[in-house]
């Protein structure tokens, strides 16, 4: 079994998606009974690393260590090593051998929890931010709230680290960075009009729309806020083009064409005049086209990426 390793940004959005990377990649391994502790760890770590990190992304690792895995999390944000410790409502020191879960306070033990759960845990300064890791065996037991080790543990990673089976590696390659920031912001402008339209009962259309879109976000935002983070990064430095890429399960595909067609029904609404929000031009439908098309060919018939500017140069002229 090789490591398992996916870059996701480092926003709350992702959190499900790290979730689900860790399950997947512990029930491949056969380690499906440490599932509900890794995701309920992971999900901490994670989002500590999108609110509190100051970070652009964040990288996800299972490494498998003979019955056990080590999980971390590693951000590339500001917030150091030392800021990493579990909150407590005593007033001893961290290692106090009597302090267990009953004494955390309701708010800010997550980490505390973190501890309890884990074999060993620990926190590590990195070259571009630090590293968050835990160790989790299937031994049913609960270990007692203890600040991180601190000493250097995680080795440099293989060549070989992969994806969970089901999950891609979808590339976008050569995409027009301001085109596909249009794009995002348009998207966001239509669900927000559309969600202020939800409780209007005289709107059936509208509503069911706003629902349909909701429900469709909610499955690859992960991915979504990976690349815009990714052309964010591109156009501060300059970039007009960029290869983005983003990991997901192969279902995201189908959730991608769903919504594709919710956004063209929403685009049909803006024609009409029954919305604030302009419909997409031109510009932006070729995009979300291309990207529909690129991931659906990718992640379901496993073709090779097709650039912007090459699929751009065989569409008719009025696409």
């Amino acid at each position: 079994m090789g490591e398992l390793r996916v870059r996701l940004a480092a926003d709350p959005a992702s959190v499900p998606g790290a979730r689900r990377f860790v399950a997947d990649g512990l029930r491949e391994w056969g380690l499906a009974d440490l599932v509900d502790d890794a995701t309920l760890c992971v999900s901490e770590l994670a989002t500590n690393a999108a609110l509190h990190s100051a970070s652009t992304f964040m990288e996800i690792v299972l490494r498998p260590i003979d019955r056990s895995v080590r999980i971390s999390v590693e951000d590339d944000g500001m917030t150091p090593a030392a800021a990493v410790q579990p909150r407590s409502s005593f007033t001893g020191s961290a290692d106090d051998p009597d302090l267990m879960l009953a004494d955390e306070a309701t708010t800010g033990r997550g980490l505390g929890i973190v501890s309890i759960l884990a074999s060993e845990w620990g926190v590590e300064q990195t070259d571009h931010g630090k590293r968050v890791w835990i160790t989790l065996v299937d031994d049913g037991a609960e270990h007692r709230v203890r600040p991180p080790r601190t000493d250097i543990v995680e080795e440099q990673p293989p060549p070989d680290a992969t994806l969970p089976e089901g999950w891609v590696l979808i590339r976008l390659v050569g995409c027009p960075v301001q085109l596909s920031l249009r794009q995002d912001e348009h998207l966001d402008e239509l669900i927000r009009e559309l969600q202020l339209m939800e409780g209007d009962t005289d709107n059936p259309v509208s509503r069911e729309l706003a629902a349909r879109l909701d429900g469709l976000l909610s499955g690859p935002a992960h991915a979504r806020h990976t690349g815009r983070r990714i052309a964010q990064r591109a156009a501060a430095e300059g970039k007009t083009h960029i290869d983005v890429e983003m990991a997901a399960p192969r279902e995201l595909s189908l959730d991608v064409v769903a919504l594709e067609d919710a956004v063209m029904a929403a685009d049909e609404l803006c024609e009409e005049r029954r919305m604030l929000t302009l419909a997409s031009p031109p510009e932006l439908r070729r995009l979300r086209a291309w990207m529909t098309q690129e991931i659906v060919a990718q992640a379901i018939h496993g073709e090779q990426p097709l650039s912007w500017d090459e699929w751009l140069a065989d569409q008719p002229a009025d696409v």
